[in-house]
């Protein structure tokens, strides 16, 4: 990533603002997309660990790695994210999808 991009990722994201280009510049594993979903919907890490077969450490794990790559400091902030970008995530998933 270069330094102008980044400056603008940290930027854009304390005046709150995550634009197409900033989400396309991070990029979410399935999994994590996944997760962020499930914050949106409000489940709990172990809650969310159940439903994807996974431990609460790994879904620990994948909330931090969430928070980083978007600049972001709470489980609230991601459930924003997931809110105001669902359309651009979901296509970003069938697109993923395709790529396998």
């Amino acid at each position: 990533m270069t330094g102008s991009l980044f400056s603008q990722i940290v930027e854009q994201a304390i005046a709150g603002a995550i634009t197409p280009r900033v989400i396309e510049a991070v990029r979410m594993t399935k999994r994590e997309r996944q997760v962020i979903f499930l914050i949106a919907d409000g489940l709990s890490n172990k809650e969310i660990a159940y439903k994807l077969h996974l431990s609460t450490y790994t879904v620990k794990s994948h909330v931090h790695n969430i928070l980083e790559k978007l600049l972001l400091r709470s489980r609230v902030q991601i459930a924003k994210y997931a809110l105001m970008n669902s359309e651009m995530m979901k296509a970003e998933e069938s697109i993923s999808l395709i790529d396998e």
